[in-house]
């Protein structure tokens, strides 16, 4: 019988787990509740007071902000709203023929998967899926893999930037060199990336990239943009037609989607104007050192495997392990229990046999609730290890 079989979880204390959403702070959380109750309070005319936003809630002085936040051009960023939006617009827009070949990786999030699934069994294309490594892996070894994968017939590549169970960096450069390489389009999920790692828009030479503002940087839930490269938005279809026939190598011709509520998008320039406060490069430092401070003194345990190369560069602020002979259910389970702390217990969509812990410490988690966790981890290490011992 297991802990969580035994047990009723107690109030949560700590949350260590912040991929799904981040804690918007309390200046864009004002912001916002002034926006909806201003945006409730007018009907969509000639007076209302977001006439300077599209229906879609995009402005080419929204685009801008993102853009230099970012690194790209106002002409290459359409405002989404959310991650999906923009992934589901680049997969199911470019354009394949019958025996073209589409390549993803078993980290990819299930729902981009299942778009390119559907467009297998509604349009006789293939999809082949490559399998990365569960664990520390080299940008040498990531490459290759994609190296070998790649074929004649491949014409459109999709892969996450950053792997959201175990903090793994693909390296996206190197990947869209190649694909270039075979006049592959390629597609960035950016979700775990925006706002987490330092980049730009033009370092990375991908295609496309598609992400959220509602998870590193902290925005508000129901905004994300899309980026697609000058000279490659041609070659993507709108996800809903342009009704004002936007050109084909319009960036605008993405955000023609109907009517949202616009109290969303008028609030990401507080959350831009957060995070250039904050600084990227300080927010980047700060997540990596909270992850540091408890991966390193877990990993030295005996018992104790992490999944994520702590050395890598660049590296996130989340990170994965395992636990010898202790099912991931169990040490959460034991974890909340005794001491209100919140971990993520995981199983990997594409192949449930690959499982872990998956810890993420946000900006608002403080250095004692960081080693608040390593003591309690350590613990439930120790109990078990001895318990084995026992046993055998």
């Amino acid at each position: 019988m297991s802990v969580r079989d035994t047990l009723e979880p107690m109030y949560v204390n700590t949350q260590l787990g912040n991929t799904r959403r981040g804690p918007a702070p309390l200046v864009l959380r004002d912001h916002i509740r002034s926006l909806v109750d201003l945006s409730l309070s007018y009907e969509l005319d000639e007076h209302e007071p977001f006439r300077d936003l599209k229906e879609s809630g995009s402005s080419p002085a929204i685009r801008q902000l993102l853009a230099e936040y970012f690194g790209g051009t106002k002409e290459e960023i359409a405002v989404t709203r959310n991650a999906m939006e923009g992934i589901a617009t680049v997969l199911n827009g470019v354009a394949l023929r019958p025996g073209d070949e589409m390549l993803a990786t078993n980290f990819c999030y299930d729902s981009n998967l299942a778009i390119m699934r559907q467009r297998v069994a509604r349009e006789g294309v293939s999809l082949k899926v490559i399998d990365l490594p569960f664990g520390p892996a080299s940008a040498a070894e990531i490459v290759g893999k994609f190296r070998e994968a790649i074929g004649e017939k491949t014409r459109l590549i999709s892969f996450p930037h950053v792997v959201a169970r175990i903090g793994m960096v693909l390296p996206v450069r190197e990947i869209a060199a190649l694909a270039a390489e075979s006049g592959a389009f390629t597609l960035v999920d950016g979700a775990h990336s925006a706002g987490h790692l330092e980049f730009t828009l033009k370092e990375l030479e991908c295609d496309a990239y598609a992400t959220c503002l509602h998870k590193w940087m902290y925005g508000p839930r129901g905004t994300g943009f899309l980026y697609v490269r000058r000279d490659a938005i041609a070659k993507v279809w709108p996800l809903i037609a342009s009704w004002s026939n936007k050109p084909a190598d319009s960036i605008e011709k993405f955000e023609e989607v109907g009517t949202v509520f616009k109290a969303l998008p008028a609030a990401i320039p507080v959350a831009i104007a957060f995070n250039r406060e904050l600084g990227q490069a300080e927010k980047s430092a700060r997540l990596r050192y909270l992850r540091d401070r408890w991966a390193r003194p877990l990993g030295a345990l005996d018992g104790v495997k992490l999944l994520t190369d702590l050395d890598a560069e660049p590296g996130t602020g989340f990170a994965a392990f395992q636990i010898e002979n202790m099912d991931p259910e169990d040490f959460a389970s034991a974890l909340l229990v005794e001491f209100g702390i919140s971990v993520k217990p995981f199983a990997m969509e594409e192949d449930p046999s690959l499982v872990g812990i998956h810890l993420s410490p946000g900006l608002a988690n403080t250095i004692r609730e960081i080693d608040l966790f390593v003591d309690a981890a350590a613990t439930i290490v120790m109990r078990r290890h001895n318990h084995m011992g026992r046993t055998d």
